[in-house]
């Protein structure tokens, strides 16, 4: 099989497409950036680099180049949430089989997959297409009660607004574009996320974990905890879930999946039609034993999952994790490791001394990141904020204003704060290479 990759990771586990992927018996080639180049097998077909990956036009250029030099593709991956639409046009445009740009839109577009929910009787929050405050105000005159204002393509709340009645609407949203915007209904009630694998329009895989605060909290600068649950409860979400998948047309693939719970039963957030962000996949590697990286590509080229438990084994441990979100305009002086300290906690990702925090670390180059496995979910929450509450980090400003001086983050209100209401939005060392193996062939 002739297979093209589009890789935008630079980690040990998201970019490790050598042991997924048997590239003497698949013929695969790759479109990235000059600085994933080690990342790639040498046993590659052919590299194709461009400058960034933010630009579909390059890549779908640099896709048809390496159509000319390595295709014609009998399979396309795409496996980064924001390189799902890219990945539709190349294929339309190199008529490679697998989603169209239709088919992947309704799970870019929340709109899109919040009327096709709907549609199939599932419980959505009231939404509507906005284009101008004038919509939105007359949106929210509808409803009694707070509203939330994001982007229809956005990940990770970026652009998400919270506005109470109260607030300035207006005001809210004076400096924000909204040409690709809806406004829904604020649903009260915890956020849950699913993660697992489709495969032949039913859910072969999956765990379902409630959120410690919110992704939106997080985007505010609160630290953002998860805990993989199971029993009754959990099961119930899970069936919620697959028969909004089936609704969606996910008949194979992974996905990341984000609900609220409610009194009278759960209420679709939204669905991104990839693996879940931030330590999720290390956490399923770790705890359970699932690549849900490498059993999505197995699906993709036709082949059997081979890390997934058997559906009748019972979990024995339970997983989480912890992100602590960077402090903007912020330079790192101290900070602990906690790995030992914290029963349950049983691996952690922090940056060095001098570090500094421009705003744009996303979920990956934050003030800390912590994976933890325990016998319970009880025992895991208790970690999480046992770690939230030792975790002292030494800051200061980075444009060097005197101020009362270094303190730690745990001191900071907005930092480590209570459950926020319920708002989420679903919402990467070079691998060695044999020295006798020849390199591809690497075009820029």
């Amino acid at each position: 099989m002739k297979i093209l990759i589009v890789n935008r990771w630079d980690d040990d586990h998201q970019s490790d497409y050598a042991s997924r992927i048997d590239h003497e018996r698949h013929q695969v080639s790759y479109v990235t950036v000059p600085k994933h180049v080690p990342r790639i097998p040498a046993s590659a077909e052919h590299i194709q680099v461009v400058p960034d990956l933010a630009d579909p036009e390059p890549v779908i250029a640099a896709a048809v180049a390496a159509h000319r030099a390595g295709g014609p593709f009998d399979k396309l991956l795409a496996l980064s949430e924001f390189d799902l639409l890219t990945g539709a046009t190349i294929r339309e445009r190199l008529g490679i089989p697998g989603p169209g740009t239709e088919d992947v839109l309704v799970f870019r577009d929340k709109t899109r997959m919040k009327a096709r929910v709907a549609e199939a009787g599932l419980r959505v929050p009231r939404f509507r297409e906005i284009t101008s405050v004038e919509e939105a105000e007359a949106f929210r005159a509808e409803l009694d009660g707070p509203v939330v204002v994001k982007p229809r393509t956005g990940a990770a709340s970026v652009g998400t607004f919270v506005i109470r009645p109260q607030d300035d609407l207006a005001a809210v949203l004076r400096e924000t574009d909204l040409g690709d915007y809806e406004i829904e209904e604020f649903v009260q009630g915890p956020v849950w996320h699913l993660d697992g694998l489709m495969a032949d329009n039913r859910m072969i895989f999956g765990r379902a974990s409630r959120y410690m605060d919110t992704c939106y909290g997080f985007s505010q600068g609160r630290p953002l905890g998860s805990v993989v649950r199971t029993g009754p409860e959990a099961d119930a979400l899970l069936a919620f879930a697959e028969a909004c998948l089936r609704a969606l047309g996910l008949d194979r693939g992974a996905f990341h999946f984000e609900l609220i719970q409610t009194t009278t039963g759960p209420v679709f957030l939204e669905v991104g039609a990839r693996f879940g962000g931030g330590e999720i996949p290390w956490v399923f590697q770790d705890v359970y034993g699932v690549d849900l990286i490498g059993d999505w590509i197995r699906l993709e080229l036709g082949e059997p999952p081979v890390t997934l438990p058997p559906a009748d084994r019972p979990d024995t441990e339970h997983g989480g994790f912890l992100l602590v979100p960077e402090p903007r305009g912020k330079r790192l002086v101290s900070r602990p490791s906690m790995v030992g300290t914290v029963p349950g906690l049983y691996a952690e990702e922090l940056p060095a001394a001098g570090h500094e925090f421009d705003g744009k670390g996303g979920y990956r180059f934050i003030l800390g990141r912590f994976r933890y496995r325990a016998p319970s979910p009880t025992a895991v929450e208790q970690a999480i904020l046992r770690t939230q509450s030792a975790y002292d980090c030494v800051l200061e400003d980075l444009d060097d204003t005197p101020h009362d001086g270094p303190r730690a983050v745990h001191d900071d209100p907005a930092a480590i704060a209570p459950e926020a209401p319920a708002v989420a939005d679903a919402t990467d060392a070079p691998a060695p290479t044999p020295a006798s193996a020849p390199a591809p062939a690497v075009v820029g």
